[in-house]
């Protein structure tokens, strides 16, 4: 006759204790009886986190075109990157609105639309062309025109938002005054 019997069976009978194999509790349970709830019993209140600070910040700012490194200017009938000092025509003020910006001018505190084949900073509110998307690319920005949603470029006779990818000329520098 042949009987099977577990260990624990075998060391009850024989009239001992089940031996227990040294195993590291995993569980992430302590038999301490310490509170491990997280929560702070010192009856202070749970501190508010830091907000992340904003892509970018409403401010002033000179942009810096991708094809030459130039600085960009509002000259009135539009916007062209080929300066090498920052006057009033090369300073604009970006503002948040909602998730996109508005760029208004340091010529003549106008807003910048984008019209497509350029960018005229003429008016007077914010309207659906006067807002742009931007996004980061590490150091960089790009900018994308409200009337198509295409990305702006600097071009060598204006800045026009006309482009479907990110390459070189749709990179800006964005410097804060």
């Amino acid at each position: 006759m042949m009987v099977c019997s577990s260990s624990l069976a075998v060391a009850l009978l024989a009239g001992g204790e089940e031996e227990k194999p040294d195993v590291p509790d995993t569980t992430g349970a302590d038999d301490s009886g310490a509170d491990d709830s997280g929560a702070d019993d010192s009856g202070g209140t749970t501190p508010t986190p830091t907000p992340t600070p904003e892509m970018l910040p409403n401010g002033v700012y000179t942009l810096r075109g991708g094809r030459g490194s130039k600085l960009c200017a509002d000259e009135g009938n539009k916007v062209i990157c080929n300066r090498d000092a920052v006057g009033a025509w090369e300073k604009f003020t970006i503002n948040k609105e909602g998730n996109k910006y508005s760029l208004r001018s340091g010529k003549n505190q106008k807003y910048c639309a984008d019209e497509g084949n350029k960018i005229v900073c003429n008016r007077d509110a914010v309207g659906a062309w006067e807002k742009f998307t931007i996004e980061k690319h590490g150091d960089k920005f790009s900018l994308k025109g409200g009337k198509n949603q295409k990305y702006c470029a600097d071009d060598s006779h204006t800045m026009q938002c006309n482009r479907d990818a990110v390459l070189g000329w749709e990179k800006f520098t964005l410097t804060k005054l």
